[in-house]
């Protein structure tokens, strides 16, 4: 048995695969694998599993190229808008992601993405480093509290429900909106459910942790940004074109709203070049779930689910059960 992985991955959880007898080859690089090679190289070899990552398309000329031996992709991401799960469906192709191991980390960057946007972190770090800072002053980088505010979450999933305990603890109100109410997440959290337009006119701020489909894609536009308070920041660590990119740029430009902060972009890893030079902006290069020991775990997890697949058994986190 051997599996292909898209691109460098830490190092400490391929021991898994040894112990399990399965070989491996990956791509050596840590940027996406360009799709003419990845195709070149599936269809020179037999791999019974693909470890991809969320800027790997899977779809069916990738599977063509892969062969009918393929079992299971595992997608090193809780996302997997990038695979065609009903075309791998079709093919009896196990599909799997990394739920819950992520959440805290994400969760911690996206609360971290709204203090540095409201307390101005990143202006006052840069005015020291280009040694521009003349002392305390009582009018200077004056940003926004946080405590006794609304936070606004589109997406009480795992993700958000964490998000959630954060803003609790700066003693914030919490109101969300989601698919459907969470009335378990009501209970333990003391959070309210919302409709949309409701949330985007009373909350202070906005952070999005929705997943990317077809109803979701730009689902912060013109429209909602006008709905927004004056002093409103949105915070995305979910995907970037859940904003029409275009629209947010207009609304800061405009004053619409107070400030953002980013971790994802809607051309990743383009970045909108206006985004870079609006004040009250931060932006982050997708770190949502980069620290050590979460990728390690999002490995182990994505591992275990492609040694259980080409071991005929399955496991939580497989998300077409019936492909097995």
């Amino acid at each position: 048995m051997k599996i292909f992985i898209t691109r460098l991955v830490p190092k400490s959880g391929l021991k898994l695969l040894k112990e399990a007898g399965i070989e491996y080859d990956f791509y050596d690089s840590n940027y996406a694998i360009p799709r003419a090679k990845f195709i070149d190289i599936l269809k020179k070899n037999s791999y019974d599993a693909i470890l991809s990552t969320l800027t790997d398309k899977i779809d069916s000329e990738i599977l063509d190229a892969a062969g009918e031996q393929l079992k299971i992709v595992a997608n090193y991401a809780v996302g997997y808008g990038n695979i065609d799960l009903d075309e791998c469906t079709k093919r009896g192709i196990a599909v799997s992601n990394t739920p819950d191991v992520l959440s805290a980390a994400t969760a911690d960057m996206a609360f971290a993405l709204l203090l540095a946007t409201a307390r101005k972190i990143i202006e006052g770090h840069e005015l020291i480093q280009n040694d521009q800072w003349l002392g305390w002053t009582p009018t200077e980088l004056l940003g926004q509290d946080l405590s006794f505010k609304t936070l606004g979450i589109i997406g009480m999933g795992r993700i958000g429900e964490e998000m959630a305990k954060r803003a609790l603890g700066f003693n914030m109100k919490v109101v969300y909106y989601n698919r459907s109410p969470k009335p378990q997440a009501e209970k333990e959290l003391g959070v309210e459910y919302s409709g949309l337009n409701e949330l985007l006119a009373q909350s202070d701020f906005i952070s999005l942790h929705c997943p990317l489909t077809p109803e979701t894609k730009h689902l912060i536009g013109k429209k909602e940004f006008e709905l927004m308070k004056e002093n409103a920041i949105i915070i995305n660590t979910a995907r970037g074109a859940v904003i029409n990119e275009r629209e947010l740029v207009n609304a800061l430009k405009q004053n619409q709203i107070w400030g953002a902060g980013l971790d994802v972009f809607e051309y990743e890893p383009k970045i909108t070049e206006e985004l870079k030079h609006i004040p009250n902006v931060v932006l982050a290069p997708h770190l949502g779930s980069a620290t050590k020991g979460t990728r390690d775990a999002m490995l182990e997890l994505s591992l275990k689910s492609i040694i259980a697949v080409l071991n005929n058994k399955t496991t939580a986190n497989i998300l077409n059960k019936g492909s097995i």
